[in-house]
Formats: C-alpha cells, structure tokens, sequence
C-alpha cells in the first residue's frame, strides 16, 4: 500500500506541473481512473494477505499441536517394557490426530498455492512462508511415519520377547518337572513285609526245604511291594516280636528296634549307605 500511496503522490506532482487546470485535463481524467484501479488493486492485496495469514496462522497452530504430539511419541518409541493399554490407546489417539491434521494443513496449504501462484508484491512474499509450511509438512509426515514404524517393531519386539519368555518359562517348567521326577526315582525305594508263606507266594522269595533261598524272582508281584520316600520313611513298624533281613544291605546301616511290647520296628540309620545296592527292601517276619 506505501508503494501505491506514493505513486500517486508522485503521479498527481507531475500532473500539477504540467498544466494550470489540472481537473480539466485528459491527463488528470486518466490519472484518476489510473489512481482508483490502483487503489482497488492495494485494497484486494490487502484482502490477499489477510486471508493467508489467517490461514497461516491456522495451519501454524495446527503444527505446534503434531510437535506436542510428536514428542510424546518418541518418549514412547525409546521406553522399555510392555506398554500399557491406556498407552497403546494414547498413542492410536495421537497417531489418528496427527494424520487428521496432516491431511487438513496439506488441504489447505494446496488451496493457498494454487489461488497465490501468480500472486506478485506482497502476497509473493508471503508465498514464501506456504513454501516453508510446505516444506514443515513432508518433513512432519516422514518423521511421524518412521515413529510409528518404531513404535510397530517396539510393540512387536515385545510380543516376541513375551513369547520368548514364555517359551523359556515352559522349558525351566519342563526341566523342574524333569528333575522332580529325577529326584523322585532316586529317592523312591519299595519294601514289604511278610511270612516266608506269604512273600514265596508273592515270589518275592523263592526255595526252601533243601534249597537256598532266593530273594526277588524275575516274576515276583510288583504291587505287594509298598512305594516309599527314602528320604522321608526311616522307620518301618513290623507288629511283630521277630523278624529277618533278606533283601542285601550294608550291615551297620539298619538295626532292629524292639518296642515295649516286643514288637519289632526296622529302623534305617544310614540312608545313602543303606539303599546304596538295593531300592528293595525285603523283611520277614513271624
């Protein structure tokens, strides 16, 4: 508008110097249509102008709400551990956000381009400001882009170590349950009791008149024998006032304990020693 003002000043200078009756004159007549276009033309720049600032301003708003937004998303995208799902949540509300603003300044900002890209003085200048706007929105676009990329291979890096984990946990499941079941076998040993009558039948023992004795006869029955913890069971009640060793173990780790009553209890006093050549523990009694 200054340039305007003072081409008129100037215009209407030369005008007077030239002629006594300047309003009387073609060339004042044409000055002054010259001088009204001029003033519409200053009048619709200054329109131009501020529409764009306007919307401008707008679309800089519209930025400054994607950086806020950004620079919780890259917080998030360097954070350890599962995220939450009111996280996850926040972080889809910021994501969906963006792009809504994204898609509204590049709606806009095309408008501004396509009604100024003629535009001379002023709102030329201006244009440089939507150029720089322009410039501000790939740049926005490509970085959101590679947040969300981090975010995706964070969310899926965490799934797979939970899988990882899990798999873990199953394994150490399975080798606990290995070694309880290894700890089981060797700390299980089976015994009974019984008279000579009743383990023969049993072929726990086989022989007798003018034949040795043999102790555990490839078809003996299994499930006579009573299933115990060594480490748990160290003494066995016998309800009876005699009793004899036929299973093979070490000498000074067992002994007989006789009861006030005279009944007998077995009584193991070395428990490693003891089932060291046998998990099989035969008695009789009677």
């Amino acid at each position: 508008m200054k340039k305007i003002l003072l081409l008129l000043i100037i215009s209407t200078g030369v005008l007077f110097s030239c002629t006594n009756n300047p309003k009387e004159s073609k060339e004042y007549k044409q000055l002054q249509q010259e001088r009204d276009s001029l003033l519409m033309l200053g009048s619709s720049t200054d329109a131009e102008v501020a529409e764009m600032m306007s919307v401008i301003d707008d679309v800089e708003e519209n930025f400054s709400q994607i950086r806020e937004a950004e620079k919780y998303l890259a917080v998030q995208s360097t954070e350890k551990g599962e995220m939450s799902a009111n996280t996850k949540q926040r972080i889809n509300d910021n994501f969906k956000m963006i792009n809504e603003i994204l898609q509204k300044n590049k709606a806009q900002l095309a408008q501004l381009n396509k009604k100024y890209s003629a535009s001379s003085g002023q709102a030329a200048t201006l244009k440089r400001t939507i150029d720089r706007l322009n410039s501000e929105m790939q740049e926005s676009a490509v970085r959101i882009n590679d947040l969300q990329t981090e975010l995706s291979r964070r969310d899926e890096t965490i799934a797979q170590l939970s899988t990882n984990v899990t798999e873990l946990s199953g394994h150490v499941e399975e080798q606990s349950v290995t070694i309880r079941e290894q700890q089981r076998s060797l700390n299980t040993a089976y015994f009974v009791f019984g008279t000579m009558k009743e383990l023969k039948d049993q072929k726990i023992l086989s022989g007798g008149f003018l034949q040795s004795t043999k102790v555990l006869d490839g078809s003996f029955n299994q499930d006579y024998f009573l299933e115990i913890d060594i480490r748990e069971v160290t003494r066995i009640p016998l309800y009876d006032k005699k009793a004899k060793l036929w299973s093979t173990h070490p000498d000074d780790t067992y002994e007989f304990e006789k009861g006030s009553d005279g009944t007998l209890t077995f009584v193991v006093t070395d428990t490693q020693r003891f089932w060291s050549l046998t998990k099989y523990l035969i008695i009789e009694v009677g």
